[in-house]
Formats: C-alpha cells, structure tokens, sequence
C-alpha cells in the first residue's frame, strides 16, 4: 500500500487554518502536524539550531528553554535580511521533519499546517493543497484578539502571498466564516474526498 494522501493547509494570519487541521485531525486514520509546532521544538530543544541562531543573532536570543521567541522576533521584525537568514536556518529543518514524519506515518491521510507553503515552494510536495480564506474585517479582528495590531499584521504579511492567492494557486479553498460548526463540517467534507482519493490509489483499476 502507498503512503498516506498528503494535505498542506496554508491561508493568511489568522484565518482558521490551526481550526481546520484539528478538526481534519479528529477523522479516522488521520495524522497531522504543524510547521509552527515544528519551529517550536527545534527552538526549545535541537542544540544545533539553537546554537546556529545564537550565533547570527546573538547571545540575548538565548532564554532558559532553548531560544526566547520574543527576544528573536524583535530582531528579525521590520528587518528583511534578518528574516531571511532565519528562515535560511529553519525552513530547510521544517521540510525535512515533516517529510520524516510523513514517511514514518501509517496514517491513510497525513494533513500539515504550513503558513509559507507557496512562498517556500512546498506546493508541489502534497498531494492535495487547501488554502482558508476568511472576510479580511474578521480576520483582522481576530488577529487583533492575538496582540496584533495593524502595524504588527502588516509586518507578517509582507513576507506573504495574499490570501486571495493563496486560494488561487490552491487545489482547495475552504472559507471560513468563524462557524466552527461549519468548519468543522467542512472539514469532514475533506475528509470524505480524500478518502475517495485514497481508494483510487489502493484500487488498480
């Protein structure tokens, strides 16, 4: 039997992406994992990177418990090449984790969290792509509820796609209206056509 169906979600910050991979999570035989979650455990417990950030970035990113976040995004915030050499560091650690984790899965439907999915040229490494969309009043009302102001949201999406790319270049788009009911319907929704997508591998005819 082949490996599991592979799902990336991606949307802009604050669009319910985290929502929707939940509750694609709560399906049978349904693995998921998080590109955020991974930077967050290479950050708190890998020594090599936390060793490679504190290098180019300097001794008070260090914190008790692997990297300070904070102290690192005041470094990297409003500041381009800083961005980049972070990400230099991190994106090609997220890719191979989560290409470890999808090999070991034995999962039918593997679903990943990734923000920058476009951005980072992951699209075409999954079999399916979803991207969240979300009235942008809403959106920004959420992001607000997270400590964003504007000034702050903006500094995140200069490094992003708009989320109306984003569901262009998508093979799925769900929107999201903050039902969590819908969404999680929707989510199901998925689940069933990734299901039937998985038959069409097992079946050889």
């Amino acid at each position: 039997m082949e490996g599991p169906v592979t799902v990336a979600v991606t949307g802009p910050f604050a669009s319910g992406k985290s929502a929707l991979v939940r509750f694609l999570g709560e399906l049978p035989g349904t693995e998921t994992a998080s590109a955020d979650e991974i930077v967050h455990h290479l950050l708190e417990n890998d020594r090599q990177t936390i060793s490679r950030i504190v290098d180019r970035f300097g001794e008070d990113v260090g914190g008790s418990d692997g990297i300070d976040r904070k102290a690192l995004g005041r470094k990297v915030f409003g500041d381009a090449g800083a961005l980049r050499d972070l990400e230099e560091i991190l994106h090609p650690l997220v890719r191979s984790e989560t290409d470890r984790r999808i090999e070991a899965s034995v999962a039918e439907l593997f679903v990943v969290e990734i923000p920058l999915l476009f951005e980072t040229g992951r699209d075409g490494d999954f079999d399916f792509t979803v991207a969240v969309t979300v009235p942008e009043e809403r959106r920004r009302a959420w992001a607000a509820e997270r400590g964003l102001d504007g000034a702050a949201l903006r500094a995140v999406e200069t490094r992003q796609l708009s989320g109306e790319e984003k569901a262009r270049r998508a093979s799925l788009t769900i929107q999201n209206d903050g039902d969590l009911d819908r969404l999680r319907e929707q989510a199901h929704e998925l689940g069933r056509l990734f299901s039937r997508r998985r038959g069409s591998y097992d079946d050889p005819h």
